[in-house]
C-alpha cells in the first residue's frame, strides 16, 4: 500500500515533462501539423472481469495534436476522457459470486507517443492514400469516483498505451482513422479490488499480482495545417533601393 502511494506521488512529477514535450511539438518548425478529435469506447480487465468485451462498455472522447516527422513516423500528444466500469455481474467463478463487487469511475488520460505507418501514404509520388499503423508511448491517467475501501493510493497513475490502427486520407488536409489499443498499468486498484484479508468473509479482495488494464477503441478525424514557405530573392550586389 505504501509503495502504491509512493508511485502515485512520483508519477505527479511526470506532468511537467509531458507539458514540456507538448510545448516543443507546438513550436516545432514542422511542415505538417495536425489537430484532431474522435469518439470511442472504454473497457477494462482486472479482478472483476477477464474479458473486455463482456465488461460494461462506456463512451469516451479524445483530442490530439500530431507532428509528422517523416512519411512513416509521427509524434502524437493526446487527451482522452470517458467512463470506465466493471462488475461481478457476470461472475467468472464462485468467488466472484460471493464478492458481488462493482465500480464506476470517470477516467482521464494524457499521453504522448510514436505512430509508425507501414505504408508511405503521405508521399508525394505515390497513389496510396491509406496505411495501417502501430502506436506506442507513455501516459498518465487520473480517476474520479472511487470509494477507497482497502488501500491508500494516488488517483494519478502511469499508463503505457499500445495499439494498432488504420488511417485513410480523404484529401491532402483531412484524414480519417480507426484504432484500438490497450493501456497497460502498474496499478491494481483500477477496480478498487486487490490485496485484502484472505480470511475475511466479505471477499472484497482479488489477485494483487495481476495489474489492471483498460482499453480504448474509436474513430477520429484530423486536419493537417500546411505551412507554405514564401520564396525570397536575394538582393543583387550593387542594387540600391530608390
Amino acid at each position: 500500500m505504501i509503495e502504491s502511494l509512493k508511485m502515485g506521488i512520483h508519477i505527479k512529477n511526470w506532468v511537467p515533462i509531458f507539458v514540456f514535450l507538448l510545448m516543443i511539438s507546438v513550436v516545432s518548425s514542422a511542415q505538417r501539423r495536425e489537430l484532431g478529435g474522435g469518439i470511442g469506447a472504454l473497457s477494462y480487465t482486472g479482478d472483476l472481469s477477464r474479458n473486455a468485451l463482456k465488461n460494461p462498455i462506456k463512451p469516451a472522447a479524445t483530442v490530439f495534436y500530431r507532428f509528422n516527422m517523416r512519411d512513416h513516423l509521427s509524434i502524437r500528444v493526446s487527451f482522452m476522457a470517458g467512463g470506465l466500469s466493471g462488475t461481478d455481474g457476470k461472475p467468472i467463478d464462485a468467488f466472484s459470486v460471493a464478492r458481488a463487487s462493482s465500480f464506476n469511475i470517470f477516467l482521464s488520460e494524457f499521453s504522448t507517443g510514436l505512430e509508425y505507418y507501414f505504408l508511405n501514404f503521405r508521399g508525394k509520388n505515390n497513389n496510396i492514400n491509406w496505411s495501417p499503423y502501430f502506436f506506442g508511448g507513455v501516459g498518465i491517467f487520473g480517476m474520479l469516483g472511487h470509494e477507497n475501501k482497502t488501500a491508500t493510493y494516488s488517483n494519478v497513475q502511469l499508463a503505457i498505451p499500445l495499439g494498432i490502427g488504420f488511417r485513410y486520407r480523404m484529401s491532402p488536409k483531412w484524414s480519417f482513422a480507426v484504432e484500438t489499443g490497450v493501456r497497460a498499468t502498474l496499478f491494481d486498484y483500477l477496480d478498487n479490488i486487490s490485496e485484502g484479508d484472505l480470511f475475511s468473509k466479505d471477499y472484497q479482495y482479488g489477485n494483487p499480482f495481476d495489474n489492471d488494464k483498460y482499453y480504448f477503441a474509436g474513430v477520429s478525424i484530423s486536419y493537417t495545417f500546411y505551412r507554405v514557405e514564401c520564396p525570397t530573392l536575394p538582393l543583387k550586389q550593387g542594387y540600391r533601393r530608390r
